[in-house]
């Protein structure tokens, strides 16, 4: 499958909302923080802002 946050990325881009929350959740804590800096250092502005708010 390759990059995790990657495909959690494009999960959230291709509308699925339910699957993206699951794996969010199933993340621990560290790796939600990695998740976020994975956000912020590598998916568009427009996008991050997006998903943070689906994260919160």
């Amino acid at each position: 499958m390759g990059n995790i946050f990657e495909y959690m990325v494009e999960t959230y881009l291709n509308g699925n909302m339910s699957v993206f929350r699951g794996l969010y959740h199933e993340l621990n804590k560290d790796a939600r923080k990695d998740f976020i800096d994975f956000l912020l250092s590598e998916v568009e502005p427009i996008y991050w802002r997006e998903i943070l708010k689906h994260t919160i």
